[in-house]
């Protein structure tokens, strides 16, 4: 008797096993339907834009591959690129410390935040916005750079 219902036990534990094995494997054509672009993209320091109502820098570009569905159905990502080996994803915050003479004639450290951040608007063009933006919210042209992002559309 023990080993019938053994037996009937391995016979029901393969058959599972083939039946889930079978019915879980995904099919390869979802894979082939994912499609994604890359879009580089270069702001020059003379293209950035400061808005005194909101304390920060901007610059709109226009990315036409940014469709509805895209946008509706897909994924965009944008990354800010550092070098051809370094890149963040937005939003990114980096923290500085700089020096200053007082009044007083003392020297002090000061410390802001540097918030570098984007929005997407879907439409005809569609854009990306991209924002610079200091703790203080405070305009200083010295410190602004070229900057090089890359956004990713995902469908």
């Amino acid at each position: 008797m023990k080993r019938n219902v053994f037996t009937s036990l391995l016979a029901v534990i393969l058959l599972l096993g083939v039946t889930f094995g079978v019915t879980s494997c995904s099919n390869n054509d979802d894979i082939l339907e994912t499609q994604w672009k890359v879009i580089p993209i270069s702001i020059k320091k003379a293209d950035w834009k400061w808005n005194a109502t909101d304390g920060q820098y901007e610059v709109i570009v226009n990315i036409p591959e940014l469709t509805k569905f895209v946008f509706n159905e897909g994924a965009v990502i944008a990354y800010v690129k550092f070098n051809a080996t370094t890149k963040a994803p937005l939003p990114y915050s980096k923290s500085y410390s700089y020096q200053y003479t007082g009044n007083d004639g003392k020297t002090y450290t000061g410390y802001y935040t540097e918030h570098i951040k984007c929005d997407f608007q879907v439409g005809s063009p569609s854009t990306v916005a991209f924002y610079i933006e200091a703790s203080d919210l405070q305009r200083a042209d010295e410190y602004l750079e070229d900057k090089e992002f890359q956004v990713v559309l995902i469908w």
